[in-house]
C-alpha cells in the first residue's frame, strides 16, 4: 500500500507565500530597472536635443560641474525630512507606550519608504511598518492605529497644501501646455498627454480620499447612501467587477477612519504637532528640484537663493505630486520622470558664463540643466532612498518573520479588520475617561465657594484627587484629637 503524503501543510503553505512573495518584490524591482532605463534614454535624448551621445556628454559635464555644497544641502534636508517622520511615528507609539525610542521611529520611516517604493501606487509601506513596530514592542492593534492616524494627518496636510498651491498658482497651472512623448505616432496619437486635465483629476482624487470618507464618517446616512446606491451603481455599468468586496474594504476603512478621528480629536496637541510636521516634511521634499537648479547654476548668471522661485519650484513639485499620484507602477517610476519634465519645462534657464567684452556664452542648454537636474532630483528622492531604505529593512535588528510578505493596499485592511474590535475598546475607553474627568473637574469647580469662581490668581484651586487628599487628612487628624 503506498503512503500518501499531505502536499498541503501549514509549513509548504508558508514556503509557497514566501516565495511568492519573493516573485512579487523581484517582479516589482525588474519593473523600477527598466522604466528606470527608459526614462534615462529620455533624459538623454532630451538633453542632446534628440541626439542621445551628446545628451550624454552634457549632462555627465553638469553633474561633474555641480556646486558640490548644493548636493550635500540637498542630502541634508531629506535627511532631515525622514528625521521628521520619525519623529511622526515617535510621538504617535508615546501615546501608548514610554519604551519607544527616537530612532525606533526613524528606522520605520525609512522602510516604510523603502516598501512604498517598490509597491504599486505605494500600497505596501503602512502594513509593513505596522509589522515592524509590532516587533519593536507595539502592539499589532496600536501599530495599526498609528498608521491610520498618519494617514489622516498626512491626507490633510496634503489637501491643506494642495489647495494654497491651486490658489496661489492658478494662473500658472493654466499656462502649462500638453506634453509630448517623442517619437511616438499611434493610430494617430502623435503621445501628446495634456497636464491642465491630469492636474485637475489628482487634486480631485485628493480631495476625494479624504474628504468623502470624513463625510462617511460623520454621516452615518451618507454612508449607507455611498455603500449601497454609489457601489451598486458602478457595478452595474461595469465600473467595479467585485462590488462586495469593495463595500467592505470601504466599511472598514471608513469605521476605522471614524474611530481613528475620535481618538486623535482625543489629543488635539500631538494632532496639532503632528499636522505641521507632515507639512513641513512636505515643504522640505517639493523644495528638491529647486535647489537642485541652484546645484547646476540654472537660474541665470549670478542668481542666487531666492524665497519666492523657491515656493514657486515647491508648488510645481506638488502639481506632479498630484499627476504622478495617479500612476499605479511602483514608485511611479519611469512616467515620474517624464511628468516632471512637463511640470518645469519653463523653470531652468541655460548656465551662461560672462566674456571679456562684457556679453555671455552658453556653457549647458536649458534643456541639458532640467535633464540633469531631473536625474539629481530622481536620484536623491528615489533611488538613494531605495538603498539605504533596502539596507534598513534588511538588516534592522527588529525586522519581523513577515519581511518577504508583498503587502498591499488589501493587506493593509486586512490587518484593520483584524485589530478593529480591539482598537474600538481602547478608544472608548479612552474617549469615556476624558468625558469622566472632565465632568469631575467642572463637579470640583461649581462646588468651590462663589469667591474662587471670579477668576482670582491668588486662589489655588485645588484637583480632585487633591482635594480628596485634603479631606482625608483632616478627618484623620480630628480623629487623632
Amino acid at each position: 500500500m503506498s503512503e500518501t503524503r499531505n502536499v498541503d501543510t501549514p509549513e509548504e503553505r508558508r514556503k509557497e507565500k514566501k516565495n511568492h512573495s519573493k516573485r512579487n518584490y523581484i517582479i516589482s524591482l525588474l519593473l523600477v530597472v527598466i522604466l528606470t532605463g527608459g526614462s534615462l534614454l529620455f533624459a538623454f535624448y532630451g538633453a542632446g536635443d534628440g541626439d542621445i551621445v551628446l545628451g550624454w556628454n552634457s549632462i555627465m559635464e553638469a553633474i561633474a560641474s555641480a556646486n558640490i555644497y548644493w548636493l550635500i544641502g540637498i542630502l541634508g534636508i531629506l535627511l532631515v525630512a525622514f528625521l521628521l517622520d520619525g519623529l511622526v511615528i515617535y510621538v504617535f507609539a508615546r501615546l501608548y507606550t514610554r519604551k519607544y525610542h527616537f530612532y525606533q521611529g526613524f528606522m520605520v520611516a525609512l522602510i516604510g519608504a523603502f516598501y512604498n517604493n517598490v509597491t504599486p501606487s505605494s500600497s505596501g509601506g503602512q502594513p509593513m511598518q505596522a509589522y515592524y513596530m509590532k516587533t519593536q514592542g507595539i502592539e499589532i492593534s496600536n501599530a495599526a492605529s498609528i498608521m491610520v492616524m498618519w494617514f489622516i494627518c498626512y491626507q490633510l496636510s496634503l489637501i491643506s497644501l494642495d489647495i494654497v498651491a491651486i490658489g496661489v498658482e492658478w494662473q500658472q497651472i493654466m499656462s502649462i501646455t500638453s506634453f509630448a512623448i517623442p517619437g511616438i505616432s499611434i493610430m494617430g496619437w502623435n503621445g501628446e498627454i495634456p497636464m491642465v486635465p491630469l492636474i485637475i483629476i489628482g487634486f480631485i482624487l485628493n480631495l476625494s480620499v479624504i474628504g468623502i470618507v470624513l463625510l462617511m464618517s460623520l454621516s452615518r446616512r451618507f454612508q449607507n447612501f455611498v455603500l449601497h446606491y454609489i457601489i451598486s451603481g458602478l457595478a452595474k455599468i461595469h465600473l467595479l467587477k467585485r462590488p462586495d468586496k469593495t463595500r467592505e474594504n470601504l466599511r472598514v476603512h471608513v469605521e476605522n477612519f471614524r474611530m481613528e478621528l475620535k481618538r486623535l480629536f482625543s489629543n488635539i496637541p500631538a494632532f496639532i504637532l503632528v499636522f505641521v510636521l507632515l507639512l513641513v516634511i512636505m515643504l522640505l521634499r517639493f523644495s528638491v528640484p529647486y535647489f537642485a537648479g541652484l546645484a547646476l547654476d540654472a537660474y541665470g548668471y549670478g542668481q542666487g537663493y531666492d524665497f519666492f522661485s523657491m515656493w514657486d519650484g515647491v508648488f510645481r513639485s506638488a502639481f506632479h505630486q498630484m499627476v504622478t499620484g495617479l500612476i499605479p507602477t511602483p514608485g511611479s517610476a519611469g512616467v515620474s520622470e517624464l511628468f516632471f519634465t512637463a511640470m518645469f519645462n519653463d523653470f531652468y534657464l541655460s548656465t551662461v558664463a560672462p566674456l571679456p567684452d562684457g556679453t555671455f556664452t552658453t556653457i549647458r542648454s536649458a534643456s541639458a540643466n532640467m535633464m540633469t537636474i531631473q536625474i539629481i532630483w530622481r536620484f536623491f528622492t528615489y533611488y538613494l532612498v531605495l538603498l539605504f531604505g533596502g539596507i534598513a529593512s534588511a538588516l534592522y535588528r527588529s525586522r519581523p518573520k513577515e519581511t518577504y510578505r508583498y503587502a498591499n493596499r488589501q493587506t493593509f485592511v486586512d490587518l484593520q479588520l483584524s485589530t478593529f474590535e480591539e482598537r474600538r475598546r481602547s478608544v472608548n475607553t479612552l474617549y469615556e475617561t476624558r468625558q469622566l474627568s472632565r465632568q469631575a473637574i467642572m463637579k470640583e469647580l461649581q462646588a468651590l465657594p462663589s469667591g474662587q469662581e471670579t477668576g482670582d490668581p491668588e486662589i489655588d484651586y485645588p484637583l480632585p484627587q487633591v482635594k480628596k487628599e485634603t479631606e482625608k487628612n483632616s478627618s484623620s487628624r480630628r480623629r487623632r484629637k
